[in-house]
């Protein structure tokens, strides 16, 4: 008896291993997606796990608690190893080129930013000095730049820069708070920009009639939320991160006015407590596409400048491709993209795939006015992945400009596109119209014509209906 139990078991095991088991949903999914009404929408892989830059040998040993990296036209690597108090740099696959810790009467400490200009220069946020220092491209100190003196600051206006970068009319940024201070090359203060606006609603207004002392005072007090990290791109744009629940990605112009789409960026993952969008850093590529990194969820979120997102990968989790507490992140030339993990104390290299490739290649033709071949590029991802809705939306915006209105309203459908389906159905109407301007005016004569001939024979008919009615009722004398 007790044999044929245990091979009746056996029989069982065996069969549960021949029938696959659908996979239990975790809650860090393992596949690269984007939000569709903040709903996951699985997507084809966009960028694979390339490299590891980690161990950098034993006289450097490892990376201890890094807080921001940077890369140069060439390629070149240059990380503010915070808690070892230096900056190395690199070459993309981790060779070592140099070690650089400051003049040694004032070393770094816990510098927390770098940045190096067209020649070479490195700048470094040397924060727990409350300096900015100036090397060569040797590591040989240059000059340091401090808390400029000038009656327009405050006293109590502190000076610990964290994030560094050097604009093209050679103004050096740090940020302070909600706004980024400038300062030039002779470390005088030539005031703020960037400072954000906060929103004024018809709630507001209500408080303000009705509320009481204190709660007004208290929406007097309200403030924009800080600026968490930026970059100046070649555009001379500043791309830049805030905290905050909205509007967390800015591009400001030239007069410190945001000009990126208004909207929630990133999001709300639900745990034991809603974990909000927690970015650390923004990386902006030679085309204008937008990396953004979220150190508490782990992910890094692609956006092209009309804020529309392109996709999102990455993650918190001990295997390649996923993060500890990642910190910062550049991308090259070349499209790779490089995160820095302060967690892990390691550098993790992506390369995009070509499908998102195919997407950067088709949002780039449109933006250049490439419609048709943007409209073909489009084809081509929808190929990869028909339920890509952005691709819809691209193929819609490209039949739009191709003035082919009824099959960008179906695109526009299909995308879920409602402003676009707007656009195109009021383009379409105004064309029918148009077009059949002078059908419908011959349409128009002929109905009048109609109309007047059934009138005219209504007349006639009631005409003889009086005559027979006259005869009716008659006599002949």
């Amino acid at each position: 008896m007790i044999r044929i139990l245990k091979k009746a078991l056996a029989a069982v095991i065996m069969l549960l291993f021949l029938f696959p088991q659908p996979a239990l949903a975790s809650k860090s999914q393992d596949y690269d997606y984007v939000l569709d009404k903040n709903v996951r929408v699985p997507i084809p892989r966009t960028y694979k796990a390339d490299r590891v830059i980690s161990y950098l040998g034993e006289e450097i040993g490892y990376m201890k608690g890094a807080e921001d990296l940077f890369i140069d036209r060439q390629g070149i690597l240059y990380v503010a190893d915070t808690g070892n108090n230096r900056v190395l740099k690199m070459t993309g696959s981790g060779e070592v080129l140099g070690v650089f810790t400051g003049p040694k009467e004032k070393p770094m400490k816990s510098p927390r930013g770098v940045y190096v200009d067209d020649d070479g220069d490195i700048y470094v946020a040397d924060t727990e000095n409350g300096r900015v220092l100036h090397l060569s491209p040797y590591g040989d100190f240059v000059e340091e730049f401090t808390r400029p003196e000038s009656d327009l600051l405050h006293e109590t206006v502190s000076f610990d820069p964290n994030k560094v970068f050097i604009s093209s009319t050679g103004y050096l940024y740090v940020i302070r708070g909600r706004q980024f201070m400038m300062i030039d090359a002779y470390n005088r203060f030539r005031g703020y920009a960037g400072a954000d606006q906060v929103g004024f609603s018809l709630n507001d207004l209500l408080v303000r009639i009705f509320a009481s002392d204190e709660q007004k005072s208290r929406l007097q007090r309200r403030e924009p939320p800080s600026y968490i990290n930026f970059v100046i791109h070649e555009d001379g744009m500043i791309y830049a991160v805030s905290a905050g629940s909205s509007n967390q990605i800015k591009k400001l112009n030239s007069v410190g006015k945001n000009i990126y789409p208004s909207g929630q960026y990133g999001e709300v993952e639900e745990d034991a407590e809603a974990k909000e969008p927690a970015f650390a850093d923004i990386a902006v590529d030679r085309n204008g596409i937008i990396s953004v990194l979220d150190w508490k969820l782990g992910k890094v979120y692609q956006y092209d400048q009309e804020g529309n997102l392109l996709t999102v990968f990455g993650g918190i989790g001990a295997v390649k491709g996923k993060f500890e507490s990642p910190s910062s992140l550049v991308v090259d030339r070349d499209g790779n993209i490089y995160v820095l993990d302060r967690g892990r104390n390691n550098i993790q290299v992506f390369a995009p795939t070509k499908f998102i490739r195919d997407v950067h290649e088709a949002v780039m033709l449109y933006a250049n006015g490439d419609y048709a071949e943007a409209l073909v590029k489009w084809e081509e991802v929808l190929k990869t992945d028909a339920n890509y809705t952005l691709a819809h939306r691209g193929i819609a915006k490209a039949l739009y400009k191709d003035e082919e209105y009824l099959r960008a309203m179906e695109e526009y459908r299909i995308g879920d596109d409602q402003e676009g389906y707007s656009l195109a159905f009021e383009e379409y109407r105004h064309e029918f119209f148009r077009g059949s301007f002078g059908l419908l005016v011959l349409a128009f004569i002929l109905l009048i014509y109609i109309l007047y001939k059934v009138f005219m024979l209504m007349k006639k008919a009631a005409k003889k209906e009086q005559l027979k009615d006259t005869v009716w009722h008659g006599e002949v004398i």
